[in-house]
């Protein structure tokens, strides 16, 4: 065999090894997303089967652990998530029950003036430095919500 017939050969099994190694990962990412998204479900049935207390508590640690939040905060802030919690429970079982357009409407502008009243609750609760941290993490779930929605309608 010549020299250029070698290099010939070399530079095609290059090239098909490079598709193998390719393919592999495509679909080895591929399987582990499926399993995430199937945990994430299990993950959410169980939340909602906890109990409106339970949620407000997982809920109130969280920020306890992210704003570093005194006992007496904590306590304040326990009452408002139980407070939401409760609210969010009704009006979910109430849309449920309704689908007229007007309805959508009034559902969405009672929803904002709820999402304003909580902030301002907590704006009195935390210090000024814990508000802004609570408001940059909540646009970043937001943001995440707002994601991971866009990829399960496409």
């Amino acid at each position: 065999m010549s020299k250029r017939q070698i290099t010939l050969k070399f530079t095609i099994m290059k090239k098909i090894m490079i598709l193998v190694v390719v393919f592999a990962t495509t679909f080895g990412f591929s399987q582990k997303r499926e399993h995430k998204s199937e945990t994430q479900k299990t993950m959410m049935q169980e939340r909602q089967n906890l109990s409106a207390e339970q949620k407000a508590e997982l809920s109130t640690k969280k920020l306890a652990l992210l704003l570093d939040l005194t006992e007496a905060q904590q306590k304040s802030v326990y009452q408002v998530q139980l407070e939401m919690v409760k609210d969010r429970e009704i009006k979910i079982s109430d849309r449920k029950a309704t689908t007229d357009k007007k309805d959508f409407y009034n559902h969405a502008n009672t929803h904002l003036d709820n999402q304003m009243a909580h902030q301002e609750k907590m704006k009195a609760i935390l210090s000024e430095k814990q508000y802004d941290l609570w408001k940059e993490n909540m646009g970043k779930k937001n943001r995440e919500k707002a994601e991971k929605s866009k990829k399960g309608k496409q």
